[in-house]
């Protein structure tokens, strides 16, 4: 099989031995492979581990075939299994597998990804794409679930909804609210081409924070915050009358942002990644009584409703594919992904 290896920080397309599935799981031929966030960070850690040695020992650095996003068709059954779907159908799949370590991620150390054009995937965990999803689509399938987790959270107000980063997460999120009905919608992104994709996907206002912030539109949005009292008298046999407030970046510093900014009774979930250490005085969040909830990944059901989303907004959903690139083009797309704001979902296709 053809696969794109990432070694030292460096991508480089190559011949690897097909995997073969044993009992419990399918091999696969992937579709489109999405390009994640995730995946940006593997290759920052594998370039830092790069710095770190001379160049004749990056050799013996590890290496990954990444990709958890992707379509694929069923090539072969392991033995022994009971599968949900056969040879031929499309799929998509949670992108988890049990191995000698435990549950592992695919496209780790152990479990070839979607950038190759062979994987192997848990039978159980595989779902097939209805005949009216192509299959560029269905590879949205696992980061819309991330966006459907996190708005499935946000379940102590309806609304309205301020969305912090439009990239791919935040896009996630608008668009899992767009399919729940709930509303209004604020996005807010430094990005111009992004806040056009947030408008065009539906957000109701849009906001560059370099000029205003996304929290001087309460009015805007039909909304009277509460005094910050707990002496004054409030109906508490309702839902508490805030904000829900997606964090889709994970930068330093926007989680206290937040907080000293949100109104009373707020939900604030943060769905981006923040991986060092951030400070926020609770104090002020005490006397908001605020909620903040963290979000990770998705429940199976979620990833199922999240493909069958697709099905039902196909047009909408397809804005969020800016790019489609030959697996000989990996690396390229993924400093693409990483330097360019117009980018949004960059897709591989491995056989091109």
């Amino acid at each position: 099989m053809r696969a794109a290896i990432l070694q030292g920080g460096e991508f480089s397309v190559a011949d690897l031995p097909d995997p073969k599935p044993e009992q419990g799981q399918v091999l696969v031929s992937p579709l489109f492979n999405g390009i994640c966030g995730s995946d940006l960070h593997t290759r920052d850690f594998s370039r830092e581990a790069a710095a770190q040695v001379s160049a004749d020992e990056r050799t013996s650095l590890p290496r990954f075939v990444l990709g958890h996003e992707f379509s694929a068709e069923v090539l072969a059954i392991g033995p022994r299994t009971e599968s949900p779907v056969k040879v031929g159908d499309r799929v998509v799949s949670l992108p988890f597998a049990k191995g000698p370590k435990g549950w592992e991620a695919i496209g780790s150390q152990t479990y070839v990804g979607g950038l190759a054009t062979r994987a192997v995937v848990i039978a159980d965990r595989c779902y097939a794409i209805p005949k009216t999803i192509p299959d560029d689509l269905a590879a949205l399938t696992e980061p819309l679930a991330v966006g459907l987790h996190a708005v499935n959270l946000a379940n102590r107000n309806r609304g309205p909804n301020v969305i912090i980063g439009c990239g791919p997460v935040g896009l996630a999120v608008l668009l899992a609210l767009k399919g729940q009905g709930r509303g209004p919608i604020l996005a807010a992104d430094f990005s111009p081409e992004r806040r056009a994709l947030a408008e065009a996907l539906g957000a109701d206002i849009v906001v560059d924070p370099a000029q205003t912030s996304p929290y001087a539109h309460w009015g805007d949005l039909g909304f009277t915050p509460s005094p910050i009292s707990p002496l004054l008298e409030r109906e508490m046999l309702r839902q508490p009358p805030g904000v829900n407030i997606f964090e889709c970046v994970g930068a330093r510093g926007l989680l206290d942002q937040m907080i000293k900014n949100a109104p009373v009774h707020s939900h604030i979930i943060v769905v981006g990644v923040c991986s060092h250490v951030d400070h926020h005085r609770p104090v002020q969040a005490i006397v908001r009584e605020l909620t903040v909830e963290y979000s990770f990944a998705y429940r199976p059901n979620e990833f199922d409703a999240s493909l069958r989303m697709i099905g039902d907004f196909p047009d909408r959903v397809a804005k969020l594919i800016t790019s489609r690139r030959p697996l000989a083009e990996t690396g390229f797309a993924f400093d693409a992904l990483a330097t360019s704001p117009r980018e949004a979902k960059i897709l591989i296709n491995p056989h091109a």
